[in-house]
């Protein structure tokens, strides 16, 4: 059986990767295309951060695990969603199962953390350094310098405003940032990999996705936080050489041109109601004063320790677009940033829900028309690339109350979730009686990169071919890892086994579930895991 280690480098693109390699500049990841396998990842639909991750660590789409966005998608409020949310069990949950052990450090979504056969420390969607974000409970007291390390947490929403302005005012500050938090990452997991047995560690570099989506401009500091990761991918591989690496991204990365308001779109065709006029109100006037006075905020303001207080976190996130929405005569409205998805305002689901059951499908096909039919004023062209009925990508089984429409835009631009205007203050004053404008260059609350659907996969280790082109699928990464580590694999798994990666194939092998009775496996379960781990 294997050790396998899975790095997952957010947002990582060969679309750059390909020429810095070449160069020179990212000598690990150009051992491992040369040594080993790569290729592209293909993302969930759609492809952001959320879905992604689960998909990578269970082996199962989104419809199956339930995680669509940061942000449920059964209520109209930002409650943000954690690992209780999620409905099939995560990879180092299988592993514990069948007696492996495991490392788990800051992947997206596993706050909080599971009790597993080995130690976790959660990432993104951690709720604040006070919270229990380790297991077992006591490895958060050695997060210290001398010991296991210091560790850095990241906390959605909350940490936006200082990151923009310090991308913003002091990009050089903001890479040197990210790298640092990439640094303390990489040592927590290679203390934890030479304290603990191990036999699965995964840990994930999330700087990278961040550098992407506000350091678009300039490459030079990009890169420099690519160069952190392959440092210490580099130093991984040469401390446990016998270990079967899988590097991993849960999307790519390109530049918008123009960004999408889903949101002022709706309110123009009259789907969309707000409590008071969106080009005139509070809110918007206070956004383009923040705007206006960002940089004085920024140099006199210290905006980290503001935003992560009870006071200022409970600020951000009961803010944004959903504040000015009157759902109360609105039939349809788009649920956030990373979701690419529009919620129909059903009675029957919601308390302030307008919408009849057997109005539904009128109401969906009049928005997924109206989607077609939106265009660029400057080009004339259609800017909806494709549109999916929930059912469609999901399934009809799907879990969580997924979105009612989900879709993808052309490549040149990105969705914006803002109901304001995008043009600035001076907008503040026009008439009541135009329209507000759909279409924007990327502005003050718009990325600078946004997300494509082709991530990154690189192998390398024992038994895993040499300089081969390999594309596969985010649902393929755990049905790969537990092949081969000799694990059977559970029949809920939508995806394959990357058999083309290795030299020997893996034997494929089967199970029902992992389920557990009373926090252990039935006996009948025990015996079929020894019989499929001993076949022949």
């Amino acid at each position: 059986m294997s050790k396998i280690v899975v790095v997952g480098v957010d947002g990582a693109t060969l679309d750059l990767m390909e020429s810095w390699m070449d160069e020179g500049k990212l000598p690990t990841f150009a051992k491992i295309r040369e040594q080993g396998v790569y290729g592209n990842l293909r993302s969930t639909t759609p492809y952001y951060s959320a879905p992604a991750w689960v998909s990578i660590v269970t082996g199962c789409h989104p419809g199956k695990h339930g995680i669509y966005d940061f942000f449920r998608t059964d209520t109209f409020s930002k409650k943000i969603v954690n690992s209780r949310y999620r409905k099939v069990q995560a990879i180092w949950s299988i592993l514990t199962a069948t007696g492996n052990k495991s490392i788990v450090v800051n992947v997206p979504g596993t706050y909080p953390p599971e009790k597993i056969k080995g130690v976790m420390i959660t990432g993104l969607l951690t709720p604040s350094p006070e919270s229990e974000f380790t297991y077992p409970k006591n490895v958060k007291k050695d997060l210290i310098k001398g010991k296991l390390g210091e560790y850095e947490l990241e906390q959605v929403a909350v940490d936006d405003i200082p990151k923009n302005l310090t991308a913003r005012y002091a990009p050089e500050k903001f890479a040197k940032q990210i790298n640092n938090t990439t640094t303390s990452h990489a040592k927590v997991t290679m203390n934890l990999m030479k304290d603990h047995e191990w036999d699965f560690t995964m840990v994930v570099f999330r700087g990278t996705d961040d550098a992407q989506h506000l350091l678009w401009g300039r490459k030079d500091l990009i890169l420099s936080c690519y160069k952190k990761a392959d440092d210490y991918i580099g130093k991984m591989i040469e401390q446990y050489p016998d270990a079967i690496f899988i590097i991993v991204s849960d999307h790519g990365f390109g530049k918008p041109q123009k960004y999408f308001y889903v949101n002022n779109a709706l309110y123009n065709a009259g789907y969309l109601k707000a409590v008071s006029d969106p080009r005139h109100s509070l809110g918007t006037f206070m956004a383009m004063m923040f705007d206006k006075m960002s940089r004085l905020i920024f140099h006199l303001v210290p905006l980290k320790k503001l935003v992560r207080s009870p006071i200022g976190r409970k600020f951000i996130l009961s803010g944004g677009s959903s504040s000015n929405i009157d759902f109360s005569h609105t039939k349809a409205f788009y649920h956030s940033v990373c979701s690419r998805g529009i919620r129909i305002n059903l009675k029957e689901k919601y308390k302030q829900g307008i919408v009849d059951k057997k109005e539904y499908e009128k109401i969906r096909e009049e928005l997924i028309g109206f989607l077609k039919n939106v265009k660029d004023p400057e080009t004339g062209k259609t800017i909806v690339k494709n549109i999916y009925r929930w059912e469609e990508i999901y399934g009809k089984n799907a879990v969580n109350d997924p979105l009612d429409i989900i879709f993808d835009l052309e490549e040149e631009y990105s969705a914006q979730e803002l109901l304001q205007p995008p043009e600035g203050v001076q907008y503040a004053f026009q008439s009541k009686g135009e329209p507000m404008s759909i279409l924007s260059t990327p502005g003050f609350y718009d990325w600078m990169g946004d997300h494509r659907p082709n991530g990154i996969l690189f192998m390398y280790g024992k038994n895993v071919k040499s300089n081969r082109r390999i594309d596969a699928s985010v649902v393929d990464i755990v049905p790969t890892i537990l092949s081969a580590m000799d694990v059977p694999i559970p029949n809920n798994i939508d995806g394959k086994i990357i058999e083309d990666a290795f030299i020997k194939k893996p034997k494929i092998k089967k199970i029902d579930s992992y389920e557990k009775k009373n926090g252990h496996l039935t006996e009948a379960e025990l015996d079929k895991i020894k019989k499929l781990k001993f076949k022949i």
